[in-house]
């Protein structure tokens, strides 16, 4: 295991400033005894495990691995949510039960309908959105924690690009605020589609917000051609654009042209970065002063908390307690909230900055 438990219990006392996570897979982002029931519910079985404890041994990665192999392990659980709308509703509530008792007080939580419903004759992608929306809502009122979705076009998948495209310009009142597109288990390699690059440019030109995933299994490359063909405001991973040292400094510090949404565990268990601490990009974006936030990505493949992410950050990537609150900070200002709600999350992050 990468912390101790002292470790732990050390660094656990300084991080009760209030958080915004931007990075969040909800298909990622879901309780093991939620899917444990489920299983047994439906009679789907989860790989050979029949406990909450042999199900954790089988979908988390705790040492490093590739993209690719992290991400087998939605091919394993995906069965017992696809075209479930009260479970896709639960999830989403049960997610924000999780973050309030974090101290989160707002969340993007991204996913693609396409891989939640594939059964066209009884659903429509719609109707997931709407199902995600519900679990949300109920959540904002049972414990207070705001939230929005972004929907996610993914590699291998992108007949459906377009019908994306649509759901987020017709469900802005189900509370989706932007597209991404992201890799799979079988398309980890950020090798984007055409359809992909036009769809992203046909949402700038509707005025659609935009996050990419760029630099976590591709090159410095793959961010710029985010930020100059894509027209992204904000990039999932990007830890490698430090390899290429000029157009780091000239795109993120001299113009900040975009907001980095850094995820430290699963940099090094996805094998984007490689696992020496103190030498991880995050290191440098803090230093820098880049606009970055720290998210967990998909704690149901790393087993992750707030608290652990903001150990690992602050313990062995060597952040301030004061850094940790600027990402959260940086978190507010890049969100794709609406006004005024933006602001408020904004006013709630700068109320609880730390002293020291």
């Amino acid at each position: 295991s990468i912390m101790s438990v002292e470790e732990h219990a050390t660094a656990s006392e300084n991080y009760s400033f209030p958080k915004v996570e931007l990075h969040l897979h909800l298909e990622g982002a879901i309780r093991f005894e939620t899917l444990m029931d489920l299983s047994k519910a439906k009679g789907i079985p989860l790989g050979n495990a029949t406990n909450v404890t042999e199900l954790k041994k089988l979908l988390i990665t705790d040492t490093p691995q590739t993209l690719a192999a992290v991400l087998e392990a939605f091919n394993i659980f995906l069965p017992v949510v696809t075209n479930d709308l009260d479970a896709i509703e639960r999830i989403a509530y049960e997610l924000c039960e999780d973050q309030a008792k974090e101290g989160v007080v707002y969340f993007e939580a991204r996913y693609s309908p396409f891989l939640l419903i594939n059964d066209k004759a009884n659903h429509t992608t719609r109707h997931a959105v709407e199902a995600v929306s519900r679990g949300l809502r109920r959540g904002k009122e049972d414990f207070g924690v705001d939230s929005r979705q972004i929907l996610c076009m993914l590699c291998g998948l992108s007949q459906h690009n377009w019908d994306l495209l649509n759901l987020v310009e017709t469900c802005k009142d189900l509370g989706v605020v932007a597209i991404d597109v992201a890799g799979t288990a079988e398309g980890a390699e950020e090798k984007y589609e055409d359809s992909v690059v036009e769809v992203f440019q046909a949402a700038h030109k509707k005025g659609l917000h935009r996050t990419a995933h760029a630099g976590e299994a591709g090159g410095a490359i793959v961010v710029l051609y985010a930020l100059n063909e894509m027209y992204a405001e904000r990039i999932g991973h990007g830890y490698r654009i430090i390899r290429d040292e000029q157009a780091y400094r000239k795109n993120f510090l001299e113009k900040r042209r975009a907001h980095i949404e850094a995820c430290p565990l699963s940099s090094v268990m996805t094998g984007a970065v490689p696992p020496e601490w103190s030498k991880h990009p995050i290191k440098r974006f803090a230093e820098d002063c880049a606009d970055f936030s720290i998210s967990r990505d998909d704690p149901t493949c790393f087993d992750n908390t707030h608290k652990s992410e903001m150990a690992l950050a602050h313990t062995k990537i060597g952040l301030t307690i004061h850094q940790l609150w600027q990402a959260q900070l940086n978190a507010a200002k890049a969100s794709f909230a609406e006004e005024p709600l933006k602001s408020e999350i904004i006013a709630k992050v700068k109320a609880g900055e730390p002293t020291q």
